[in-house]
């Protein structure tokens, strides 16, 4: 090209050909040095890597794995000195030379020839091994400059200074915007990343028979959903002028979209570079982290509620150097940095937390006033949770029949993100947060007292709160589905002024087992495969299982060696690879739910089992609840009934129980009879009725649910062909309970009291809720005005 013309630039200097390969002191340090090994042709061999090559100790006079540029040039040196000898070494070398003859003098030629060309190729190959990794690590620093990018899921929020967004705002909207209004616009743009990659992405042309779109639809959209959000207020976004000019829906909608778009690009949410011709990828989620607010945990009472101080300001418990830090969840989101701080009253030194006031009473010692309208909740040493994430601790396991470790697990899976929630963490919020929902209808905060263990606190709030199983929700409750108006007789019209309830009894075995020693129900001393009491466990601990089998069980083992099958027999049968068709490695504890037996003899059923009864209102609403122990008799049954209506004006006028019969034989051989025959009558449920004995002269006559003589005209309506009342309300609830059955029987006695009162109280308010929500859609039928519309 140089000989051409052609050549672009000026010819270059070897200097500036050294230094595209190597720089210019590594080129004289190091590779000008073969230059110089062309006088040496063992060396040039030994490079060139020949077989008649002289060995290494022969040619370095050394040794060694590998050999640098610094023992070559060394190597050279010793070499150039050795043939000066002192001028007559080499004088006597170059007269041999010159006196061997013309052929000699080629062949070394030649020799040395071959020897540059292989020096040359070493030195090339050298150089390009050396480019090779230089361009290798600018690749790798090149990639980790990108990384972060490339990594991120979310991009930081939008860092502009202040005074730009500020002029921003006054100069494109109204000068009488409001700082809600500028808030939803700042994050209806930041929320909508998607919007807006869609925006940038048709605002801008790239193919053929695309066209640039300044207002696109996708902003316009975002525009007129943001016009309907703020409602009348909507004119705050345009000024005056813009008022005036742009008169029509469509014409504000384009404008304010025009402005969102500014406002995207100020905020740089516009995935295009500056010249607007390369699309930079779809728009990542902006983060909120650097905005999340600082959370303190403080008293919600501003001053003293102690009546003697008179309302004094609380002062802070704790130096502001000593406040400890504590992880909040609200919600499903995770703050790791909350500041828990306590008030203190000078004067009583009462202490106020968030959750509980803590005082100090001459008879009662230290105790705590949980406070229902606390809005956050201590679940763990260094753990908080607002009532939100507690609700739907409660809600979830009343609705999914969840134990507290598969809400836990549901949790971590869902929203842990690395910071991960225990099951006891989880207990505790169940148990804060019931003991709100129980207390709150009574319109007081639950006292306990100070230092107890949550399973302290479960049973100091079922002896409190729990009022022997009555369900103080539906007390009073009252509705079109367990009040009926009464009838004299079948056509006669119904009177208002009176009215006819009944009640509905049944029950499931469920609950924590109790002592396997005959006549003993005392509970468990491990309720996680044990059969004994405390005392009985010393006693018959060590021995064989197996009834009536005095013999000392093997160890790791129930039984003796004369019963070990029948021992392993048993755990074949109960094992997970025998209730579960397939034991997969995530599924190691799934059991199948054992079908709760409630219509069995007595005699039938385990005498380690409770008898759990309920008394519901045909609607659905449970009155109350209870246990027997190992038998549900009627005279058991009686007593439920004699506590839950005490006197005559509380009894129902129908009580429905499957063993109306035995009750009522009960009842007449006792005496009792006389107390409920007054105003109550007992009848069976329709399901059972059906299986009783057509001879049964006693449950035909006085326990018939729906006889068609007309001589209950308040259990049965004949012209409509209906029954009056669900009898079936309590086998409903038997089978929404049966799903806690795996729950409650591996709990402890306390735990199981509070659990199901709190579990049938909160769905007592749901069927209440339910009720007056049919019954207010019913008043305002009824109230329709003739126009169509409703009051």
């Amino acid at each position: 090209m140089e000989k051409n013309r052609t050549w672009p630039v000026a010819k270059a200097t070897k200097k500036e050909i050294i230094s595209v390969f190597v720089s210019s002191s590594a080129w004289y340090d190091n590779y000008s040095n073969f230059d110089k090994i062309a006088n040496f042709p063992a060396m040039q061999a030994w490079l060139a890597g020949n077989e008649e090559s002289p060995a290494d100790l022969d040619l370095w006079g050394f040794e060694s794995d590998h050999y640098t540029f610094l023992d070559l040039k060394k190597w050279l040196k010793e070499k150039v000195e050795k043939r000066k000898g002192k001028g007559k070494g080499k004088s006597k070398e170059e007269k041999g030379d010159k006196d061997e003859g013309t052929s000699e003098r080629k062949e070394k030629s030649k020799r040395n020839l071959q020897c540059k060309f292989s020096v040359g190729l070493l030195l090339l190959r050298y150089i390009c091994e050396i480019t090779q990794h230089i361009l290798f690590w600018l690749l790798i620093i090149w990639l980790f400059q990108w990384f972060p990018i490339i990594a991120a899921k979310e991009q930081p929020f939008p860092n502009i200074p202040f005074d730009v967004f500020s002029e921003f705002i006054l100069s494109n909207f109204g000068s009488n915007i409001t700082l809600s209004a500028t808030l939803l616009i700042l994050f209806s743009i930041i929320d909508n990343v998607d919007l807006l990659s869609l925006h940038a992405r048709q605002q801008n042309a790239k193919l053929k028979g695309e066209k640039n779109v300044d207002a696109t639809a996708w902003i316009r959209l975002l525009a007129r959903a943001i016009q309907e959000k703020i409602g009348m207020n909507s004119d705050d976004l345009f000024e005056d002028d813009e008022i005036t000019k742009y008169t029509t829906e469509k014409g504000r909608s384009i404008l304010l979209s025009i402005k969102l778009d500014k406002m995207a690009k100020l905020l740089k949410l516009y995935p295009f570079n500056k010249e607007r011709k390369v699309f930079e990828g779809q728009l990542k989620p902006v983060s909120h982290a650097s905005i999340d607010p600082v959370h303190i945990i403080c008293p919600i009472a501003a001053e003293c509620e102690t009546l003697s101080c008179k309302g004094r300001a609380l002062h802070v418990h704790t130096k502001i150097r000593d406040i400890p830090t504590a992880t909040l969840i609200k919600g499903s989101k995770i703050f790791e940095y909350a500041y828990v701080v306590s008030g203190v009253c000078k004067i009583c030194k009462t202490l106020y937390s968030a959750e509980h006031e803590h005082a100090h009473d001459e008879t009662q010692g230290y105790y705590k006033i949980h406070l229902n309208s606390a809005k956050y909740l201590k679940v763990g040493q260094k753990l908080w949770v607002d009532r939100a994430f507690s609700q739907s601790v409660l809600n979830g396991i009343y609705s999914f029949h969840a134990s507290a470790a598969a809400y836990t697990e549901y949790w971590n899976n869902s929203f842990g993100n690395g910071k991960e929630i225990s099951c006891r963490q989880v207990w505790q919020a169940f148990i804060h947060e019931s003991i709100c929902m129980v207390a709150k209808p009574s319109g007081i905060n639950f006292i306990g007292l100070d230092g107890l263990s949550i399973t302290g606190l479960t049973e100091e709030a079922f002896a409190k709160l729990g009022e022997n199983g009555n369900i103080c929700a539906s007390h009073g409750h009252s509705c079109s589905e367990c009040t009926q108006p009464y009838r004299e007789t079948q056509d006669s019209p119904p009177d208002d002024s009176a009215t006819v309830k009944m009640v509905v009894i049944d029950g499931i075995v469920m609950g924590p087992q109790h002592c396997a020693y005959d006549n003993c129900s005392n509970t468990l001393v491990n309720h996680r495969g044990g059969v004994f009491c405390d005392v009985h466990n010393l006693e018959f601990g060590a021995r064989c299982h197996v009834c009536d089998c005095p013999n000392q069980k093997i160890n790791n083992t129930q039984a003796c060696n004369e019963h070990q099958e029948m021992w392993h027999k048993y755990n074949l049968e109960h094992s997970s690879d025998y209730l579960n068709a397939e034991n997969l490695p995530w599924n190691k504890t799934r059991r199948r739910r054992v079908q709760q037996p409630h219509d069995e003899s007595d005699n039938e059923i385990s005498n380690k089992k409770h008898y759990f009864k309920t008394i519901c209102a045909p609607c659905g609403a449970v009155i109350a609840w209870t246990k027997f122990v190992k038998s549900e008799l009627a005279t058991n049954i009686l007593k439920f009934l004699e506590d839950v209506f005490p006197n005559e004006e509380s009894r129902p006028d129908y009580i429905c129980i499957d063993k109306a019969r035995k009750v009522l034989r009960t009842a007449v051989a006792n005496g009792s009879w006389v107390y409920w025959f007054k105003g109550s009558c007992f009848v069976v449920d329709g399901y059972h009725y059906t299986n009783h004995h057509s001879d049964d002269y006693l449950c035909r006559k006085w326990c018939n649910p729906a006889p068609q003589d007309g001589s209950a005209p308040n259990l049965v309506y004949i012209a409509q062909d209906r029954d009056a009342f669900n009898t079936q309300a309590c086998e409903q609830l038997n089978s929404w309970l049966g799903g806690f059955e795996s729950i409650m029987k591996c709990i402890t006695p306390s735990n199981f009291n509070w659990f199901i009162h709190s579990m049938i109280f909160h769905h007592t308010q749901h069927v209440i809720k339910w009720q007056n929500s049919q019954n207010f859609s019913t008043i305002s039928e009824d109230l329709e005005l003739d126009d169509g519309t409703e009051i």
